[in-house]
């Protein structure tokens, strides 16, 4: 039980001599006010903006979770038929390449012509930079899978769809969930810069909107949210996958 508290505890620890560090610095005035607000003051503007941020927080949740949503489901799927043929992979590789680097922020403009400004076009883009780092897995994970597992199920006369939801997926899905999980972090990073510069609602609007009306703990305040929020997601998800899995890591250590 000891050893099981004590990441939490020295996150805690972290987090603390980070906030503590953050108020040094104000207090000092190596930092001027109008660049960084104190902690008091900040605490002060997340619960007297409470109201603004909750309906903020809520349309950079929905934006999130459409784009997340479709990038898993076509990740996934694309992933799967991809890496289970040479040809597919062949053909894909250059697009790939083509396409994983290119920054969201380039395509708002594209983005804004096709669905407007608004929840569409940014769940747009979160769902573009979200989708390759589940394909990619995916697409690697599935090529990937022990003959010997696929030579067993056919024996067991597993075809088709019935082997890709039997053997395939489950023997892929620790790396599938690796890829979701980068996926969850850089799909918060592109919903909050993208309201930012689109001006589409959500935390990014509201931290703008801060900083223009030069409400500096406001625009603060809106920050520790959105950050922790982004703790929130990743935290959750990796314990909702570790207990998914956990019958693999059983089979794996019955197998050592």
């Amino acid at each position: 039980p000891r050893g099981r508290w004590r990441p939490l505890a020295l996150n805690l620890v972290g987090v603390a001599a980070a906030i503590g560090i953050w108020e040094v610095v104000s207090a000092s005035g190596a930092v001027g006010p109008t660049a960084l607000a104190s902690v008091p003051a900040t605490a002060r503007h997340l619960v007297s903006s409470r109201g603004q941020l909750a309906s903020s927080l809520a349309a950079t949740l929905e934006a999130w979770a459409v784009g997340v949503g479709l990038a898993v489901v076509a990740g996934i799927a694309l992933g799967t038929l991809v890496g289970r043929s040479t040809v597919a992979e062949d053909l894909t590789e250059a697009l790939v390449r083509m396409m994983r680097p290119l920054p969201s922020l380039a395509l708002i403009p594209i983005a804004i012509l096709l669905a407007g400004i608004g929840l569409k076009m940014t769940a747009g883009l979160v769902a573009f930079t979200s989708f390759w780092p589940v394909f990619i897995n995916t697409r690697y994970a599935v090529h990937q899978v022990d003959n010997r597992l696929l030579d067993t199920a056919r024996t067991l006369e597993l075809r088709g769809w019935r082997l890709l939801a039997r053997v395939v997926l489950p023997a892929a899905s620790p790396m599938i969930a690796s890829g979701i999980q980068v996926a969850i972090s850089l799909a918060l990073v592109v919903t909050v810069s993208v309201e930012l510069v689109a001006g589409s609602g959500g935390l990014g609007s509201f931290v703008l909107s801060a900083e223009e009306a030069s409400a500096i703990p406001t625009m603060y305040a809106g920050i520790v949210v959105g950050g922790t929020l982004g703790w929130i997601l990743n935290v959750g998800f990796g314990a909702v996958a570790r207990r998914s899995l956990r019958w693999q890591l059983q089979s794996e250590h019955a197998a050592l």
